[in-house]
């Protein structure tokens, strides 16, 4: 769950609806599950042996990763409380953004005829199956 909660919370930043406070929470999160999960192994297994000790060093590493994603995220402009905007007033530039638009539109509902489409086909399937069966009793009788 807190590795879910960590993936969600950078996806979030990446897109631009950043929460630093639940991208540090869900690192800590991640870093106390590792350490009680260590903790759990270590109390049933040989602490002196080599898959322990392997164990141990990749907790260590999952729980310093944590700490440099904190660092990151509280130094991170993304969450700067002071937006900078910049205005772009180039006509090319918005003829570029206006053509992918389209094309994503264009894309998308492409995919949802192609959706629509397999849905059709997967009725008439069912339909066709349900016909036959139909069939096949009324000549058994």
């Amino acid at each position: 769950a807190a590795t879910s909660t960590l993936c969600e919370a950078a996806n979030a930043a990446v897109q631009g609806n950043a929460s630093e406070e639940k991208l540090i929470a869900s690192a800590k999160a991640v870093a106390n599950s590792t350490a009680q999960l260590l903790l759990a192994c270590m109390v049933k297994a040989d602490q002196h042996s080599e898959n322990a000790q392997r164990l141990q060093n990749a907790g260590n590493k999952v729980k310093k990763a944590a700490a440099v994603l904190v660092t990151a995220a509280q130094s991170a402009a993304v969450f700067e409380e002071q937006e900078v905007e910049v205005s772009i007033q180039s006509s090319a530039v918005y003829a570029m953004a206006a053509e992918l638009q389209a094309q994503e539109e264009i894309l998308r509902r492409e995919r949802e005829l192609e959706q629509a489409r397999k849905q059709l086909a997967k009725i008439r399937h069912a339909q066709t199956y349900s016909f036959k069966k139909m069939q096949d009793n009324n000549e058994d009788q």
